[in-house]
């Protein structure tokens, strides 16, 4: 799996790329087969942003947290990505 780190007016830390992949490969569970994910960390003024973007199983997965806290992001990140990658799941399985 190829995971891509970004960052925009934040330095780069291994502790936040280890983080992120942590929360990846929880969510990579519910994946057959994954192309490539995409991880940006962002910070506007007072707020934390990351956004991922996972390419696999046929679709495109973007979240986004906003917090004060990066990490706080990163575990808002998990949960949308998991409420859409199960979305997605049950619609094939019911069709």
């Amino acid at each position: 799996m190829d995971i891509q780190y970004h960052f925009v007016n934040v330095e780069s830390s291994d502790a936040l790329k280890e983080y992120a992949k942590k929360i990846i490969d929880k969510v990579s569970v519910y994946f057959n087969r994954i192309v490539s994910v995409t991880v940006r960390f962002k910070k506007e003024r007072s707020d934390h942003i990351v956004e991922v973007t996972i390419n696999g199983d046929g679709g495109v997965f973007v979240a986004e947290g906003k917090s004060t806290d990066m990490y706080a992001s990163l575990d808002l990140v998990e949960k949308k990505l998991e409420k859409q990658v199960k979305k997605h799941r049950e619609k094939f399985i019911n069709h």
